[in-house]
């Protein structure tokens, strides 16, 4: 039925009557708490992390999953069936790859789709291919939807824009020059008082919301159980319709969601997204009641059913997931092959050097050129932040960051502090950077002020052109750090762990050498350094770009969205300590006195390396440390001609290759200065020898993982329950932006505006953004990332990996639903067993895969 919405049909209710009444909601607690943690969590741009948009949902199969969000997002978790066709029609995906697919369906899916599998077959399969998907009846609307569904209207862009608008001012992070007045308050509370003032509702045809709002009930669940009430929503579908207003507005939900995390890891609590959900509810019931009109309820009805929670799964989309699925065993099968191709053998010599760098995709191409560099460069992978659970303080702030996977709360806070500085030089850089600190904070808000924004811009408009010039040249030159210190000072800041200082522990301030023997002892454990080289480099890695609010999401995850800078640097230290030697040395970890750490940092968009704290490497390793920067500055060019192709410097002459791709990362134009984690579609867990004499093509978190050092089998359980879930957050976050921008992305990068600097809108208004922007994933003509699951190889018995799959739910539940692939390596990888579900294994040789 379509109905048509004139004005004769809007009723004005009569707001004024107070408190309002509604019929209760039994039992609301439970659907509230349910829809609230279906939203993931959304990082601010200074920590911008990757996250499994759908971390919510992982108690799904990732096919009634797909249903789901279908129903509460009106978006897909799945390319569109073209895509697939062109990886058919290109031979990327075989017939036998179909058949595979619909193997493990039939053997891995519930029942609920045996009847439906027994009906599809490879020739249906291609015959799909042409299929579009039809218009889904049953898709949860908000009223704001219905309304515009069946009218002239645009209330659900109004709605998104007012609580958007509201959110950013009371979530402001310093951008705002007036602070909202009622930010000491709980979120619903401060919304009602704002909005009993705000006429714009009534001026855009809201007619009686002030009345409406002042008659809330002040508490969140209260308003929730009376907006509920007055849209009608029965019982059974309570859950999936509360879901799809906090999706309605996914960005501030997911932030607000953020901070509520944030708060629990210190054991506070927030229900301010249940404050959310109240206002974005309250826009609902005040909706509702203005075009209260009889001939619609029954289309209203419909729209709440209770049968929406129960909806089958549409064919079309069972075929499409079969199609994905055959994709993923396609790009697996050609990984099998690669993986079974002889093994380097292990080094026996003692290497020169051995570089630790992070498992992220990114440095597995720097790992290879550095490998070729030199025979005498061993290469390992380890979590970037390298074992140090830290919060690092920066010299003269009194907060820091958590440098540690988000996962994870960080154990000691380092300051950072000026290397051998006397009193009087603290004391000095302390004052300057005092003093710049406030000369900026009053220049910003001069140049910002109602009274001098526009004669600002007449009298310094000039000035302003010449770091506009240099922008647009790409010519570096200085930029405001924050810090205020000269550059030679700047050189000697660094994370200072205290070890000096036994006793140094107020407020978690610093690290006992108990602390540090401990941390250490825990690190190298799980490096896997069977034995220490002269020269022992700690790499970290970060990423160097201009005019990009998303550029911590190209730093290190497993740093919680930082450069590994800081982390290298301690740990280094650490290791470097006499005492804490000594200690080590007492639980039978022996680090010879010859070997010296060393901290580095990889910076992923020019491929550059930096060495850190060098004038601590003893005389007696000069030698070698030239060798090294040797061979880094090889590996560095090698790895730029590498990632040339994919950056469109294809046709570049060789010699200018290395300022090219320098010059991206002080372009201020440059939507692609490097393509960050695309691509990535494997984590493998094995020796490095099992992947020495493979290019992997930069699409594989390599972690270092010897089964016969793991005694107990305490590495596995951290490989599969640290690193291998956060590699899945970082491939699912990909996957999403790919398969679904539009709702999982941030759309078009080039018209982003930065809200309270903790998020950008698309234009001016709208919803916060989630997600990564297209530029990320999309080079203009093709997709730079192809949405494939995350492939996990292990190389470890079944029996063990079985153990930490029974112990740990949340890694049961990834697996057991399909949310990523998990194989054994086995027989010198002649053979494969793929993990089906339920405890159960398949025995995979790579011949019954061709």
């Amino acid at each position: 039925m379509t109905l048509t919405l004139e004005h004769s049909q809007i009723v004005e209710a009569d707001f004024s009557a107070a408190p309002l009444q509604s019929e209760p909601t039994p039992n609301l607690a439970a659907p509230i708490e349910a829809a609230c943690a279906r939203v993931p969590p959304l990082w601010p741009l200074k920590n911008f992390v990757a996250v499994n948009p759908f971390v919510g949902l992982s108690g799904r199969r990732f096919l009634d999953a797909s249903g789901l969000v279908r129903r509460v997002t009106h978006g897909d978790m799945m390319m569109p069936m073209s895509y697939y066709k062109a990886q058919w029609e290109a031979g990327r995906i075989g017939e036998s790859d179909l058949k595979n697919a619909l193997e493990q369906a039939r053997q891995t899916l519930p029942d609920a789709h045996l009847e439906a599998l027994q009906n599809t077959s490879i020739e249906t399969l291609k015959t799909a291919l042409g299929s579009t998907p039809d218009a889904d009846d049953n898709a949860i609307l908000t009223v704001a939807d219905w309304l515009d569904a069946r009218g002239d209207t645009q209330w659900r862009a109004f709605v998104v824009d007012e609580i958007s608008k509201w959110c950013s001012a009371f979530y402001d992070e310093g951008q705002a020059s007036w602070r909202m007045p009622w930010r000491g308050e709980p979120l619903f509370s401060a919304w009602k008082a704002a909005a009993r003032r705000d006429a714009n509702p009534e001026m855009m045809g809201l007619r009686g919301f002030r009345s409406f709002v002042a008659a809330l009930p002040d508490d969140a669940a209260e308003a929730i159980e009376y907006s509920l009430g007055v849209l009608q929503v029965p019982p059974a579908s309570t859950v999936d319709f509360l879901h799809r207003q906090l999706m309605s507005i996914s960005g501030w939900s997911g932030y607000v969601q953020y901070q509520a995390r944030e708060k629990g890891l210190y054991g506070k609590h927030d229900d301010s997204l249940q404050g959310l959900l109240a206002i974005r509810l309250a826009y609902e019931a005040a909706l509702f009641k203005n075009y209260n009109a009889p001939q619609m309820s029954e289309s209203w009805a419909k729209n709440v059913a209770p049968q929406k929670a129960n909806a089958e799964i549409a064919p079309e989309l069972l075929a499409r997931y079969l199609w994905q699925s055959a994709s993923e065993i396609a790009y697996q099968r050609g990984l099998m092959g690669s993986l079974q191709v002889a093994a380097a053998p292990q080094a026996a010599a003692r290497p020169a050097v051995q570089a630790v760098f992070c498992i992220d995709v990114r440095s597995e191409v720097f790992r290879r050129s550095l490998e070729a560099a030199s025979p005498d460069i061993e290469t390992l992978g380890f979590a970037g932040f390298f074992g140090f659970p830290i919060e690092v303080v920066p010299f003269g702030a009194r907060h820091g960051s958590a440098q540690c996977p988000v996962l994870l709360t960080p154990k000691f806070r380092i300051r950072e502090s000026i290397s051998g500085a006397s009193h009087e030089t603290v004391e000095s850089a302390l004052h300057r950077q005092q003093f710049s600190k406030r000369v900026g904070r009053g220049w910003n808000s001069f140049k910002t002020s109602a009274v001098s924004c526009f004669s600002f811009v007449e009298t310094g408009g000039l000035l302003s052109g010449v770091k506009i010039i240099q922008d647009s040249l790409g010519l570096p030159h200085p930029e405001y750090s924050g810090a205020a210190l000269s550059p030679c000072v700047q050189h000697e800041a660094a994370p200072h762990s205290q070890h000096g200082h036994e006793h140094a522990n107020l407020h978690g301030s610093g690290m006992t050498i108990e602390n540090q023997i401990a941390v250490a002892a825990n690190a190298l454990k799980h490096m896997g350094l069977a034995q220490f080289a002269r020269l022992v480099m700690i790499c970290g890695h970060g990423s160097s770009t201009t005019n990009n609010p998303y550029g911590s999401g190209l730093d290190c995850g497993a740093c919680g969205g930082h450069t590994g800078e800081a982390n290298a640097r301690v740990a280094a230290a650490v290791f470097n300590n006499p005492p804490v030697r000594a200690g080590l040395s007492s639980q039978g970890v022996v680090i010879p006195e010859d070997t010296h750490f060393v901290a580095a940092l990889h910076n992923t968009t020019t491929d550059d390396v930096t060495l850190f704290d060098e004038y601590s490497i003893p005389a007696t390793h000069r030698e070698d440390l030239q060798q090294l920067h040797k061979n880094l500055q090889d590996a560095s060019q090698q790895t730029r001609l590498q990632r040339a192709p994919s950056l469109g410097l294809t046709d570049a002459p060789q010699n200018k290759i290395d300022a090219l791709v320098r010059a991206r990362s002080l372009d201020w134009a440059q939507t692609r200065p490097e393509w960050g984690l695309a691509g990535n579609a494997a984590f493998i867990a094995a020796p490095r020898s099992r992947t020495q004499n493979l290019n992997l093509g930069g699409r594989s978190f390599l972690n270092n993982y010897d089964h016969g050092s793991d005694i107990d089998g305490s590495k596995l359980e951290l490989v599969m329950t640290a690193p291998m879930v956060v590699a899945s957050w970082i491939n699912l976050q990909y996957f999403a932006s790919t398969v679904n921008n539009r709702d999982f992305g941030s759309g078009n990068k080039t018209i982003h505006n930065v809200v309270g600097t903790l998020g950008v809108w698309q234009g001016n208004s709208g919803d916060l953004q989630v997600g990564l922007p297209l530029q990320s994933v999309h080079d203009g003509h093709k997709w730079m990332h192809e949405p494939l699951r995350l492939s996990v190889f292990i190389e470890a018995p079944r029996e063990a990996i079985s153990a930490v799959i029974a112990k740990h739910e949340s890694v049961r539940e990834l697996l057991d639903n399909g949310w990523l692939h998990l194989f054994t390596i086995e027989d010198e990888a002649q053979t494969f067993a793929r993990y089906v579900g339920d405890a159960q294994w398949k025995v995979e040789r790579l011949r019954g895969l061709k």
